[in-house]
C-alpha cells in the first residue's frame, strides 16, 4: 500500500500553493466550485479519510509523480489515448466537413491548453473535451445507434433457446446425498451468477452481427473461477441467502451490451431479497450507458419497466429510503458524472445511495486505478472488469475498519428508546418538551453553540417542574452526520409524545450568555432558531404534528420567520445558504 499523503496546511507555503493549484486546475476544489464538487461531508459518505488526508481521484503513482513534477511520461501516454478516442469519435459522428474541421480545431486548442501544464488529470481533461464535443456537435445521444444495436444483440442472445438451454443445465452442480436444500439453493444462485459474469466478458456476443458460437460460449460459461476474490463474493452472498443479512447493493453499470447482462445479474440478487440500486453515467461517455439511454433505448426501457428511475441529483435520505422500502427493489439513478470513477464530482443522490448500500460493485475498467489506490471506502467495494484475453478480473477492497455506519434499524432503535423513555415520564405525570436550537449553523461556532445549549437546558431544568426536556445535543454519537441525525429525530418528532415543542429564541441565547457571565458576541447577536436549516425543517414537522395533535404547544419564533433557509448541505451539521444569499 502506498504511503498516505497527509497535508498539514500552514507549514510549507510552496506545497500549499501547489496543492491549491492542483485542485483548482482540475476543477476539484469545493471552495472554488461548491456547486459541482462534493463537499468534504459528502465525500466522507464514500471515502474514509484520516485526519489531514487529502483525496485525489487517480492512482497513487500518478498523484505522486504530479506532486514531484515528473509525470510527463505517465500523463503523455494517457493524454494521447484520450485524443485518439476523441478524434475517432468526431470523425465518426460529425459528417459535415466544415463542422468536423471546426470542432477538431476547437478541441485541439482546448486539448493543448489543458495538457500543457502536466497537472490536469486525464479523466478531467477528457471530461472537459467531451463536454465541449456534446454541446458544439449538437448531436442527440452520440453513438446511440451502436449502443442500442449492442443492447439488442445481447438481449436477443439472453432470450434465445440455445442460451436458455445452456444456462439452465445442471452442469457444474455438485449435489450429493448429504446436500441440503439450502446447499443446492446457494449453488444454483452462484452458478447462475458465475455464468452471467463469464458471458458478460464475451464482447463478441453483442459486437458481432452473426450469432456467436454457442459451443464456445457454453464452455466459457461453465468454467469455474479459482480466485480468492470470487470466493469472497460467494461468501458474502452465502450470508445473504442464509438470512444473516438483508443488504442493498449499489451496482455501477458498464457499457452497452454488458449492461443487459448486468440487469440479468441484478434480477438474481433481487430474487434472494437484495435491494438493488443501479447507477449509470449522467451524460455521454462513449459506449458507457448514460441516463438518457434508459429513457430512449427500447431494450433498456423494456428491461427496466418495473424499476424506479430517479432523475433528481439531490434526493434526500428519506426520499431514497422510501424508494428502497417500496415494492420495487430496483432503483436506477445517475452517478452525476461522465468519468469512469470520481467521487469528488458524483451527485448527492449517488453519494447517499453509496452510504445506504452494503456493497458497491463497479463495472468500469477505466476506474480501476482510482478504486485500487490506497484510499479505503466506507463500504465494501468489488470491481469486476474484463481483461484483454477475456478473463474475469475481480478486485475486492473491504471497507475501512474505522468506518462508522448507523443502519436504519440502529437509528430507529435509538429513536424508539427515546420514545419509550418519554412515554414512561408522561405516565409519571411529566410533560415532554423538545428543544430545537442552533447547533452548527454558524461557521466556526459549533463548540459555542453546544455550550449555549447545555447552559440553557440546565437553566430550564432547574426552573421548570415536572418537565422532561429532550435536548438533541445530549444524544449525539460520534460519527453521526446530519442525515443520520435528522432521520432519527424525525421518528421521535412524529411519535406524538411531545407536549411542548420549544424553538430557540434570541432571548434564550442572551440568557445563556448571561448565565456564562459573558456579553453576546457579534456573531450571535440577533440569532434564533430561524437561522438554522435543521430547525426550519423541524418547524415544518412541528406544524404538521400540531394539526394532528392540537394540544401540542409551539413556543418560539413565528412560523413565517422560518422560511428563509434552504436545504441541508449533504451530510453537514451546518447549513448551506439563506434563500437568495451568496
Amino acid at each position: 500500500m502506498s504511503e498516505i499523503f497527509v497535508h498539514n496546511k500552514g507549514q510549507d507555503p510552496d506545497r500549499d500553493a501547489w496543492l491549491t493549484n492542483f485542485f483548482t486546475e482540475n476543477h476539484l476544489s469545493y471552495e472554488a466550485t461548491p456547486d459541482t464538487v462534493a463537499s468534504p461531508e459528502q465525500l466522507r459518505f464514500i471515502i474514509y479519510l484520516e485526519m489531514g488526508e487529502l483525496y485525489y481521484p487517480c492512482s497513487d503513482a500518478l498523484f505522486r509523480a504530479i506532486l514531484e513534477k515528473r509525470a510527463d511520461s505517465m500523463l503523455l501516454s494517457e493524454y494521447i489515448a484520450i485524443w485518439t478516442r476523441l478524434e475517432k469519435l468526431v470523425r465518426a459522428v460529425v459528417t459535415d466537413s466544415y463542422k468536423q474541421r471546426y470542432l477538431l480545431s476547437l478541441l485541439t486548442n482546448k486539448y493543448n491548453h489543458d495538457t500543457a501544464s502536466k497537472v490536469r488529470l486525464p479523466g478531467r481533461v477528457e471530461e472537459g473535451l467531451l463536454r465541449i464535443f456534446t454541446s458544439i456537435s449538437d448531436i442527440d445521444r452520440p453513438l446511440a445507434a451502436e449502443r442500442e444495436a449492442e443492447n439488442r444483440r445481447a438481449d436477443a442472445f439472453l432470450r434465445s433457446e440455445a442460451f436458455e438451454k445452456a444456462f439452465h443445465s445442471q452442469e457444474g452442480l455438485d449435489i450429493s446425498a448429504e446436500s441440503t436444500l439450502n446447499d443446492i439453493d446457494l449453488q444454483l444462485h452462484l452458478l447462475r451468477l458465475r455464468r452471467l459474469l463469464r458471458l458478460s466478458n464475451m464482447r463478441t456476443i453483442w459486437q458481432r452481427h452473426t450469432p456467436p458460437d454457442m459451443a464456445e460460449l457454453k464452455a466459457t460459461m461453465n468454467e469455474p473461477v479459482h480466485i480468492p476474490e470470487w470466493a469472497w463474493l460467494c461468501n458474502w452472498l452465502a450470508e445473504v441467502i442464509a438470512g444473516k443479512r438483508r443488504p442493498c447493493i449499489l451496482w455501477v453499470g458498464g457499457s452497452s451490451g454488458e449492461i443487459v447482462f448486468d440487469i440479468a445479474i441484478l434480477r438474481i440478487f433481487m430474487k434472494i431479497g437484495i435491494k438493488v440500486i443501479l447507477a449509470v453515467k449522467e451524460d455521454f461517455y462513449y459506449h458507457r450507458v448514460s441516463f438518457s439511454d434508459l429513457l430512449e433505448d427500447p431494450v433498456l426501457r423494456g428491461l427496466l419497466e418495473d424499476a424506479d428511475i430517479v432523475g433528481d441529483p439531490g434526493i434526500s435520505k428519506n426520499e431514497l429510503l422510501r424508494y428502497l422500502d417500496s415494492d420495487n427493489r430496483l432503483l436506477v439513478i445517475s452517478d452525476g458524472t461522465r468519468e469512469p470513477f470520481n467521487p469528488l464530482v458524483t451527485s448527492v443522490t449517488y453519494a447517499r445511495a453509496f452510504k445506504e448500500a452494503d456493497l458497491a460493485v463497479y463495472r468500469n475498467p477505466g476506474g480501476r486505478d482510482t478504486v485500487s489506490n490506497h484510499f479505503q471506502f466506507t463500504r465494501d467495494i468489488v470491481s469486476i472488469i474484463t481483461t484483454d484475453d477475456g478473463e474475469l478480473d475481480i478486485f475486492v477492497k473491504t471497507h475501512h475498519p474505522k468506518a462508522v455506519r448507523f443502519s436504519r434499524a440502529t437509528l430507529r432503535k435509538m429513536a424508539e428508546h427515546l420514545i419509550h423513555t418519554a412515554e414512561q415520564e408522561k405516565e409519571r405525570g411529566k410533560a415532554v418538551m423538545f428543544y430545537s436550537a442552533i447547533v452548527g449553523s454558524i461557521p466556526g461556532q459549533l463548540a459555542t453553540a453546544k455550550e449555549i445549549l447545555k447552559i440553557f437546558i440546565e437553566h430550564l431544568r432547574s426552573s421548570l417542574g415536572d418537565v422532561l426536556i429532550i435536548n438533541p445535543g445530549e444524544h449525539f454519537i460520534e460519527g453521526m452526520d446530519a442525515d443520520d441525525i435528522m432521520y432519527m429525530w424525525e421518528i421521535f418528532q412524529r411519535s406524538g409524545v411531545i407536549d411542548i415543542w420549544r424553538f430557540q429564541t434570541m432571548d434564550d441565547i442572551v440568557k445563556a450568555f448571561e448565565l456564562m457571565g459573558k456579553k453576546v458576541p457579534p456573531e450571535w447577536t440577533g440569532k434564533d432558531a430561524t437561522y438554522s436549516t435543521g430547525c426550519t425543517k423541524e418547524m415544518e414537522i412541528a406544524v404538521r404534528m400540531q394539526k394532528r395533535y392540537p394540544e401540542m404547544q409551539l413556543v418560539g419564533p413565528p412560523y413565517e420567520k422560518f422560511q428563509r433557509r434552504k436545504e441541508y448541505g449533504v451530510g453537514k451539521l451546518y447549513d448551506r445558504t439563506l434563500v437568495g444569499g451568496d
